[in-house]
């Protein structure tokens, strides 16, 4: 009895049940052994975790409309549009994060060409004056290496080609959605 509810238990965990493996002792086809148990109650167990498995999937898929923008042309969407949306969302995303990083690996990029240019244009014995602080009479040769590498680039003077300022407004509080709630924090 236990042994069945055990198997129900992992049939259900997948979601479909699964093949019994062959006895390699046992030739030709194998016959099922019928249990002392009674089949009503194995069939109980089954439709209780059948119960349960549908619940979560239910669970699921109303997490997964809440994550997922959704378009304003139906009231009822059906899972098979819900799944081909959120697929096209990730899709979205990914697409955003890579243009996200080649942006991020530019600006880096260019960061570093022009902290190499400033100082080949100040003179050796000049400490710069790091007008970003608070107290713009901190020196900048105060400061430690893992400091330099926490400053954050200034983009508001750099003048962007078509797709990366197209970035920044797919980035604005305008298209920003959430992927946690209350109840369910995911990121």
């Amino acid at each position: 009895m236990i042994s069945a509810v055990l198997k129900l238990l992992l049939e259900a965990e997948h979601g479909y049940a699964s093949i019994l493996p062959c006895d390699p002792g046992t030739p030709g086809r194998r016959k099922r052994q019928r249990t002392n148990s009674n089949p009503d109650n194995v069939r109980s167990v089954h439709n209780e975790l059948e119960k349960h498995r549908r619940a979560q999937l239910r669970r699921c898929l109303e997490q997964l409309k809440q994550q997922v923008p959704l378009s304003m042309e139906n009231s009822r969407h059906t899972t098979l549009s819900l799944l081909h949306r959120a697929k096209q969302h990730i899709k979205k995303l990914e697409d955003q994060e890579l243009r996200a990083k080649s942006l991020k690996e530019k600006l880096r990029t260019e960061q570093q060409t022009l902290r190499q240019r400033l100082k080949r244009l100040l003179p050796p014995n000049t400490e710069r004056i790091r007008t970003d602080s608070l107290d713009s009479s901190t020196l900048s040769s105060e400061r430690s290496d893992s400091d330099q590498e926490d400053l954050e680039i200034d983009v508001e003077g750099i003048i962007l080609s078509g797709n990366e300022g197209e970035l920044f407004v797919s980035f604005s509080a305008g298209l920003e959605h959430s992927y946690s709630t209350p109840a369910h924090a995911w990121l």
